[in-house]
């Protein structure tokens, strides 16, 4: 049975594991390319480019996220918006500390200061910890879910 694009609904043609024809996977990808550098630029998502964000793969979304972290954290320390925008990122497409990494989560509450977790220290109270503690020996905070 031919499978059909769920993009334009046009039959989709040879050996292809993807739900989009030729034409509608080349115009994602292109819109993929152009929604991650607006994130970089204005640092903002809208819902529209959410909307087409979803019709990626988690890998997808996982790798999008790691290169504009990588990008924000060339420019050296965080500012507000980039902490704002990688934040929403983590928790619009549920990412989590398996998927990219502990040391690439950064926490943004509004009118707190930034933090970027580090492995090796409470993001709460800021002592050393082992790396694989669950809790904070110093303050209760949780570190793990």
């Amino acid at each position: 049975m031919a499978r059909i694009c769920i993009e334009c609904g046009k039959e989709i043609k040879g050996e292809s594991d993807s739900d989009y024809c030729e034409k509608c996977d080349e115009m994602l990808d292109r819109q993929f390319e152009t929604i991650e550098d607006n994130i970089i630029v204005y640092k903002e998502l809208m819902d529209s480019e959410i909307k087409i964000l979803n019709k990626f793969e988690k890998e997808d979304i996982i790798d999008l996220y790691k290169r504009v972290y990588d990008n924000f954290r060339q420019e050296g320390d965080f500012t507000e918006e980039q902490a704002k925008i990688l934040s929403f990122i983590y928790k619009t497409f549920d990412l989590k500390e398996n998927d990219i990494g502990r040391e690439r989560i950064v926490e943004y509450r509004q009118g707190s200061h930034i933090k970027k977790i580090e492995k090796d220290k409470c993001p709460d109270c800021g002592k050393d910890i082992k790396e694989d503690f669950n809790l904070c020996p110093y303050c209760g905070y949780r570190l793990k879910i």
